[in-house]
């Protein structure tokens, strides 16, 4: 009994793991959990979108001749 304990447990090799079928994972998909992630993503994704159109839009300011003609030097 005593020579048991001062073992320990044997490790198991990596291949017997991998292909133990019932491996501790969850097999259902908590629906709930699966919505908030969903809408947290769309979130995400709604604030880059509008970030990124935020860049690209300069509709409201006024046209800049004097950078316009130094970009155009430039070329």
């Amino acid at each position: 009994m005593a020579k048991n304990k001062l073992r320990g447990q044997k490790s198991r090799s990596v291949f017997h793991i991998a292909s133990q079928k019932n491996f501790k994972s969850k097999n259902k998909i908590n629906i709930a959990n699966d919505e908030k992630v969903n809408r947290v993503n769309k979130a995400f994704v709604d604030i880059f979108l509008q970030k990124n159109l935020q860049i690209f839009c300069h509709e409201n300011e006024p046209v800049n001749v004097d950078e316009a003609t130094r970009l155009m030097a430039q070329l």
